[in-house]
């Protein structure tokens, strides 16, 4: 057997106080692709680091998803063990029929219907914010409401189930045992498939209705089960990495307060900012592996047929070949939408403008009516969730 013990081991073991992992930038100043050391199992996989080499890796159809889902592949996210049915496991031609219909439902109309609704939620939790002194923890006060009361109203759930949401969302964005994530799973799909049924008798304006109703010009409609793992899959994407990518984009404009004095002076940045800090902010330690169907290069690299290999977009994103000065966080920055944290070819984020639109609006917000935000402890003394997939704050005290 193959000696892999100099092989760096993944996921990096980076501390999640930190916005990308030293370990990757290392290999990437090394080379396009690397060898590692998957750290539950030992399993070599490749990893795609350089900015090219990923969005090769995303989009390239030789490597697959589905495989990576099997027992013995190489494990990333316990949660997507075994599971098929979800569209961002799918390979083509299935991904393209679910896509399709996924997307016949969740049209821009879906977004701008939310969108004042948005307005109208952050005015009033600001309200709330400015008439209390501070210190306040930033996360229920603001930033939690916002993603989970959007994702709630996307879906048509009413707003006595939304408690619920997120202690699920957090189950399935873990790495617990896959029991307890097992657990969760069957208790979302439960309470999925009781919506779902509602739905059916009670139709009203939301993505719920729209994707149990949407059909194709041949009279395809989603299956249940392709209906509940979906709405699942919607439901952590809106609302976990949501709130992390908020309230880590908030930190990172504590750290660069340079930046945070440009967006202060001038809130028609925010929408720049937003796509700055997605490229500069690593969200999460790792996506799921794809394999390769057949012999292939990347960037020169070999891969061979059955080989795994790992996209690593948050290294992607500071690749100095495409950014220059990419450890530095620049809300100006003109390329900044180029980044990676959307995925990229077919599995490209489906609510990427949903999640621009309450970013954006947040962080215009926030500079707006609280011009004085800044942190009410120090830096260090910030705690952050340890065995997360997503770089997950506990608190974030804030004065102003």
């Amino acid at each position: 057997m193959a000696d892999t013990s100099t092989l760096t081991a993944f996921p990096f073991t980076t501390p999640p106080s930190l916005s990308t992992d030293p370990d990757g930038l290392r290999l990437l100043a090394e080379g396009a692709m690397a060898r590692a050391r998957m750290t539950n199992d030992g399993q070599q996989v490749w990893l795609a680091l350089g900015y090219h080499a990923n969005r090769q890796c995303l989009g390239d159809p030789r490597l697959l998803r589905e495989p990576a889902t099997r027992p013995g592949s190489p494990v990333t996210i316990p949660s997507v063990v075994g599971v098929t049915d979800v569209l961002a496991v799918m390979d083509p031609p299935r991904h393209t029929r679910v896509r399709r219909l996924q997307a016949a439902a969740f049209t821009p109309r879906t977004v701008e219907r939310l969108t004042p609704r948005i307005q109208t939620l952050l005015d009033q939790l600001l309200d709330e914010l400015a008439a209390q002194d501070g210190p306040v923890d930033l996360i229920p006060a603001f930033i939690a409401p916002l993603p989970i009361t959007v994702i709630g109203e996307l879906l048509g759930i009413p707003e006595s189930d939304r408690s619920r949401l997120r202690g699920w969302a957090a189950t399935l964005m873990s790495d617990l045992p896959l029991e307890e994530v097992g657990r969760a799973h069957q208790e979302v799909a439960a309470y999925l498939a009781e919506l779902i049924a509602r739905k059916r008798v009670e139709p009203g304006e939301d993505l719920t209705t729209a994707l149990v109703t949407v059909h194709d010009e041949d009279g395809d409609r989603l299956t249940e089960p392709e209906l509940i793992i979906n709405l699942q899959t919607l439901m952590m994407a809106g609302h976990e990495t949501t709130l992390n990518q908020l309230a880590n984009g908030i930190v990172a404009l504590s750290r660069n307060p340079d930046q945070l004095d440009l967006l202060r002076s001038d809130p028609s940045l925010a929408g720049n900012a937003v796509e700055e800090l997605l490229r500069y902010d690593k969200l999460l330690h790792s996506i799921m592996p794809k394999i390769a169907g057949e012999d292939l290069e990347i960037e020169g690299y070999p891969i061979r047929e059955g080989e795994a290999v790992i996209c690593v977009p948050n290294i992607a994103n500071r690749d100095p070949a495409v950014f220059e000065r990419p450890n530095q966080l620049d809300v100006t920055r003109a390329n900044a939408s180029a980044h990676l944290s959307f995925s990229h070819g077919v599995h490209f984020c489906l609510g990427a403008n949903l999640a621009r639109t309450e970013l954006q609006a947040a962080l215009t917000a926030l500079v707006t009516r609280l011009p004085g935000l800044r942190l009410a402890v120090p830096d260090d003394e910030l705690r952050w969730r340890e065995g997360a997939l997503t770089r997950t704050l506990l608190s974030l005290p804030v004065t102003w």
